[in-house]
């Protein structure tokens, strides 16, 4: 009896385990398991699609449950660390995959939030260390020009390397390169140089410290917190850094000046995200790279990966209104079986300043990281976005 007990265990744990090799060939990474008894959890980290809803419904149409399993975890990681799971026993799941319930009964059913686990299985497959992407990013600079020329432009391509080089720990930086230049002469330089390390402090809290040069021409350390006081629905973020003049020109040589002043920037932003609408407000106070004191207000509107905001913001240096947004490159899917892949950066940013007195409330560009990019694993988004890859997808 109690060899044939062992012999169904074996057996059970075989088939749970070919849940990682199919994972793997299909290009998800750090992906790991555990099963305890009726439960199974399934660890992945997506770099493959833009969009981490996309990846989960991949995920979910690729998993085989045996019958020994009745409540099942999937956890999606970002750098080697968890962020999000999903639970759903085993019957809705397997009703879902015949397609006998909606994919809105099976979400109803589940349940989506940020995970409290900190640690993945021992064992990881498909390690996503010291793999490089090098994509091309483009910005565009303008400004109000003459009767001849209304609006001058100039057109900035960055080609960016970007590997994790351990949990938590990124490499990344650009050099940009100025095209179609109407404004003010610039050399082409290292847009940002930068080593980050995101923290995960609880289920709620994140820490990201970075070191290196960041736009603006600014050198330095920074530190940035992010806290989920209540869900996805409010949140806080706090900034610091302490950082003086110093970039690397064409050439790659430093122009750095010790003597410069050592200038501290710090603000705080409390957001609040109305799901219904996919709407967050953001109030953020503080003081900004140009010395300014003041704060600023945003709305923004989300749509899957696109969002359009409207922003005010007030400081001793004056005010400035306008609107941003944000679109996604339209290819959505990179495979990344090698550890060099080309890709283009997912989305382009504009901002437009309606009125503005002067550089107000700047910031600077530090790179991504958890924080910056947390808004695509907030469990809402998760929980409508698959609703949508499932409807473009043709399930019920």
């Amino acid at each position: 009896m109690i060899k044939k007990l062992l012999f169904f265990g074996l057996i059970s744990n075989l088939l749970i385990s070919q849940n990682t090799q199919k994972l793997k060939e299909l290009g998800f990474e750090n992906l790991s398991e555990k099963h305890i008894g009726q439960n199974y959890s399934l660890y992945y980290e997506d770099n493959i699609y833009r969009f981490p809803p996309d990846g989960l419904y991949n995920v979910l149409n690729t998993l085989d449950i045996n019958a020994g399993v009745e409540k099942i975890k999937v956890i999606i990681l970002n750098k080697g660390i968890p962020i999000v799971e999903m639970r759903f026993n085993r019957d809705n799941f397997i009703e879902y995959r015949n397609r006998d319930i909606t994919i809105e009964e099976f979400l109803a059913s589940s349940k989506i939030k940020f995970t409290n686990e900190k640690k993945v299985a021992q064992k990881i497959i498909n390690r996503s260390y010291f793999k490089t992407d090098l994509s091309l990013r483009f910005t565009l600079d303008y400004a109000l020009g003459d009767f001849k020329n209304s609006i001058k432009q100039r057109v900035n391509f960055q080609p960016m390397v970007n590997s994790d080089l351990s949990k938590g720990v990124n490499l990344q930086g650009y050099y940009n390169i100025p095209k179609f230049n109407e404004l003010e002469s610039i050399e082409p330089q290292i847009g940002i140089l930068r080593l980050s390390n995101d923290f995960k402090l609880n289920q709620y809290g994140f820490l990201n410290i970075n070191y290196g040069f960041f736009t603006s021409n600014r050198f330095g350390v920074t530190l940035n917190y992010l806290k989920f006081l209540y869900q996805d629905k409010l949140r806080f973020k706090f900034h610091i850094g302490s950082t003086r003049f110093g970039r690397l020109n064409k050439d790659l040589l430093l122009f750095y000046q010790p003597n410069n002043y050592l200038y501290t920037d710090f603000h705080g932003d409390l957001a609040y995200r109305i799901n219904t609408y996919d709407v967050d407000l953001i109030y953020r106070y503080g003081s900004f790279i140009g010395g300014d004191i003041g704060y600023s207000i945003q709305v923004r509107r989300f749509k899957n990966q696109r969002f359009i905001g409207l922003f005010y913001k007030k400081t001793n240096f004056g005010k400035m209104v306008g609107f941003d947004f944000s679109v996604p490159i339209p290819i959505k899917k990179y495979n990344r079986k090698r550890p060099l892949r080309l890709k283009l950066y997912d989305n382009f940013y504009l901002p437009y300043n309606y009125h503005s007195e002067s550089n107000i409330a700047e910031l600077y560009y530090e790179g991504d990281n958890i924080i910056s990019q947390m808004q695509s694993y907030f469990p809402e988004i998760i929980r409508k976005g698959l609703k949508h890859a499932s409807k473009k997808n043709g399930s019920r």
